[in-house]
């Protein structure tokens, strides 16, 4: 009998034999220098990222303020100098860190004007004067909406983090309790419904309102920020990866997890 022949489909053909040459060599090289200037670049980014906003927020702000009062200063002795009646302004002396005071005020009146009846009259006033300017007016809306998401009337929107299966039985999706309260949706249906908020990745900030009933609502045990993270990262973030353990242990970020041992006491099936 004649030995059977491969018989190669069209359409497809085969595999160049890898490059073992020199000019092979270096595009190795090539590809795994820019695979580890890419990681290391990605390693640092958090923490470039982190220090440059800062400057950013130090320089425009506090030293803004800075250089302001010292220009506010040197102003006011210039005219005391050439007006006999402000005489009393050549005095003035310019202090460094007045800037970083100033802003520090500046924040704490804020805060404490808003913790009170007419501190929130007035913002409420100079949110409405804001909505009045065209094209500022969408920008300013956008970041409220995000502000609202997180902060409510008692600390934060979402209550906790659950599991339900979403959107068809056998998928489960990470959601956010937000209300218990039964109110018209739960009289229509003659049933106690819970308000689920299911978020979108990579932006939580929108998402889908559901209401479940409690037995169909798995409670993930997580903080709302953890699981927030894992949401925002499409589920690249681990929270056991970085120190979360639940009922509150908290381990060191680079002790993993006891891989299992295998079970040594399964039988293993007879050779034939």
């Amino acid at each position: 009998m004649k030995p059977k022949q491969k018989i190669r489909k069209p359409g497809k053909m085969a595999a160049p034999p890898p490059d073992t040459g020199i000019w092979g060599a270096i595009r190795y090289l090539y590809g795994k220098f820019w695979r580890l200037l890419v990681a290391g670049f990605l390693l640092w980014l958090p923490l470039i990222a982190t220090l440059w906003v800062s400057w950013w927020v130090l320089n425009k702000l506090v030293f803004g303020i800075e250089r302001l009062i010292k220009t506010a200063v040197i102003n006011m002795r210039a005219l005391g100098a050439q007006t006999p009646s402000l005489e009393f302004l050549t005095q003035l002396r310019y202090q460094p860190g007045l800037g970083i005071l100033l802003a520090i005020t500046i924040f704490l009146v804020s805060g404490y004007l808003a913790r009170y009846l007419v501190g929130r009259k007035l913002f409420a006033f100079g949110e409405r004067m804001v909505r009045f300017i065209p094209l500022f007016n969408r920008v300013y809306e956008a970041v409220v909406q995000i502000r609202d998401v997180f902060v409510t009337r008692q600390g934060t929107v979402f209550q906790r983090a659950c599991l339900v299966e979403y959107p068809r039985p056998g998928m489960t999706a990470v959601a956010f309790v937000t209300s218990s309260e039964q109110g018209m949706v739960q009289q229509r249906k003659g049933r106690e419904l819970i308000a689920v908020f299911v978020p979108t990745t990579p932006n939580p900030t929108s998402g889908y309102l559901i209401y479940l009933p409690p037995d169909e609502i798995l409670d993930l045990g997580m903080p709302v920020e953890e699981a927030m993270k894992l949401i925002v990262s499409g589920g690249a973030y681990l929270p056991s990866h970085h120190g979360w353990r639940p009922n509150g242990e908290s381990v060191s970020p680079e002790k993993e997890p006891p891989t299992p041992e295998p079970d040594e006491t399964r039988e293993t099936p007879p050779e034939e």
